[in-house]
């Protein structure tokens, strides 16, 4: 693959923007697709306007060829998921994770699947690959279709074969932040023939975006591709801010993508082995250094798992000293994000009692989580700033 410089996909960016202002370009969304079919290793790949689309296309798609009316998925995850169930006209039905792992608890799945399940998505958190073995058997034997969720995970591996591609559909974001970023984006990826016709039958009702939302796509990419530069960061601060998602959403709107997204998607694809490079490089490095300290836990890397590192996840069991480390780190311009703050539970009236919890690993998780940046921006130099700011506070 042709080695790309971190902010290459930006070079050239008034030819792009002109491209932006098109709305041709039919082709460009077709190869991008076949590429990105063609580096997970799957048959079909679809783009579209975010991940949360992608599963609603996905669940609309499963509903015209298998029975059930529930979707089971982690309590610590991506909130929004569950408004992309509802839209869908299907119930929310969570499990808990293991906090070994950040993952799906695997033992407990039990506890949530019926006969009236639909279909369970297991989420490779962070970029950390978790084994599908054991919901695959348990598909078998009670007839649910399992949906790979590999929103923070293009290039995770796992027993040597790219996330995504496990079972019969899966689905990626390129939303900001992530390892393939149009800064909203999706793809569902498909091996299953009959899934991936009735995906398309879905896809061809869908509307697609218009020229305003790719002139604004692209100067949104813009400030965001130079604000990740620890350099500039504490600077900027103030216009990003508006950026970084934060309220609880209520609302969902499924979009497609348009080809400019599909054009910015295709020249990352072709570097993609070079920047995940760096990410395994950046994350090791962190990894290998703060698993020693106490008072920090990390996810367990399982057997014939190899992360992609979308951010480097960090449990920090004191959770109140989370803000003094995120305050340090910001002085010296490195970005830092709590994430989700709440499990789903917590957030949206599922029908879960508020008595006790019954979801008290995604609870704990979600009360001493910080992630921290490997992103191919940062330096080696910023690798030993937020060394060094750990080592300070646990010391």
């Amino acid at each position: 693959m042709r080695r790309v410089p971190t902010n290459s996909f930006y070079t050239g960016q008034w030819g792009l923007l002109r491209s932006a202002l098109s709305l041709g370009g039919e082709k460009d969304i077709s190869a991008f697709e076949e590429a990105f079919a063609d580096y997970i290793g799957v048959k079909r790949a679809f783009l579209v306007g975010s991940g949360t689309s992608a599963l609603f296309i996905i669940l609309k798609a499963l509903k015209k060829l298998h029975r059930g009316r529930e979707v089971v998925l982690p309590a610590y995850t991506v909130p929004t998921l569950t408004l992309a169930i509802e839209r869908a006209g299907l119930t929310t039905r969570l499990s808990d994770i293991d906090i070994n792992t950040f993952n799906l608890d695997t033992k407990r799945l039990g506890e949530a699947t019926s006969t009236d399940t639909l279909a369970v998505l297991p989420v490779h958190m962070f970029g950390f690959p978790m084994d599908l073995s054991e919901v695959l058997r348990r598909a078998g034997r009670e007839g649910f279709c399992v949906i790979e969720d590999c929103a923070q995970a293009p290039g995770a591996e796992m027993s040597g074969k790219r996330v995504g591609g496990g079972s019969g559909v899966g689905f990626f974001s390129m939303c900001k932040g992530k390892i393939i970023s149009t800064f909203r984006g999706g793809v569902i990826t498909a091996s299953d023939p009959d899934i991936a016709r009735e995906i398309e039958r879905e896809i061809e009702s869908m509307p697609t975006p218009g020229v305003l939302f790719n002139t604004v796509l692209f100067a949104a990419l813009f400030l965001m591709n130079y604000a990740t530069s620890p350099t500039v960061y504490g600077p900027l601060f103030r216009l990003i801010e508006p950026f970084k998602s934060t309220e609880v959403h209520e609302h969902f709107e499924p979009t497609l993508a348009t080809p400019f997204a599909a054009r910015l998607g295709n020249i990352q694809i072709e570097a993609i082995g070079d920047q995940i490079g760096r990410r395994i490089e950046n994350g090791k490095t962190l990894y290998n250094a703060l698993k020693e300290i106490e008072g920090v836990t990390l996810p367990a890397i399982i057997d014939g798992a190899s992360p992609s590192y979308n951010h480097l996840p960090v449990m920090i069991e004191e959770g109140e000293r989370i803000e003094h480390i995120a305050r340090l780190l910001l002085e010296r311009g490195i970005d830092t994000a709590r994430m989700y703050e709440r499990p789903i539970h917590k957030i949206y009236h599922l029908g879960y009692p508020d008595t006790t919890d019954p979801f008290p690993e995604a609870t704990r998780l979600s009360e001493r989580l910080m992630v921290l940046p490997v992103h191919p921006g940062v330096t080696g130099r910023d690798l030993e700033t937020i060394l060094e700011t750990f080592r300070k506070i646990f010391s």
